[in-house]
């Protein structure tokens, strides 16, 4: 994108930094207090004992995708691509969910429980990307 953002600009710049944000935290949260992080999250507790390495591991996986997010949202068609590497790791971590629930892993309140963090943050950026994307061939068309 050159020249002045729009709203539909600044909108995709608002659902990536939604994302990035919710995702550091949550990276933070996992890398700072993994105990505190296991217990306040009420669907883990379902998937046995704690282990702070483990969720160090998956916190560090957050961190990363959440910065790399936060880069693309300074102008995020130009950085579309650190968007998509942001969310590629939340993607699959999200449809590593919906797979448990169809595989009969877990039930449908976990899955529900968990969507707004696990399928909420990939949404965001899919949306995001979806505008830029529509945009970059709105724009491509007119030329």
């Amino acid at each position: 994108m050159t020249g002045k953002f729009d709203a539909l600009d600044r909108l995709a710049q608002l659902l990536l930094l939604i994302a990035a944000i919710t995702t550091i935290a949550n990276g933070i949260f996992m890398l700072v207090k993994p105990l505190d992080w296991y217990v306040f999250v009420p669907t883990v507790i379902t998937t046995g004992p704690p282990n702070a390495h483990f969720i160090r591991d998956i916190g560090l996986a957050y961190l990363g995708s959440g910065l790399i997010l936060l880069y693309a949202t300074i102008n995020p068609s130009l950085r579309w691509r650190a968007a998509l590497v942001g969310g590629l790791w939340l993607t699959f971590h999200g449809l590593l969910h919906i797979y448990e629930v169809a595989a009969g892993i877990c039930g449908p309140a976990t899955f529900w429980a968990d969507a707004p963090a696990v399928i909420g943050q990939p949404a965001l950026v899919i949306i995001a990307l979806a505008i830029v994307f529509s945009r970059r061939n709105a724009r491509a068309e007119t030329r």
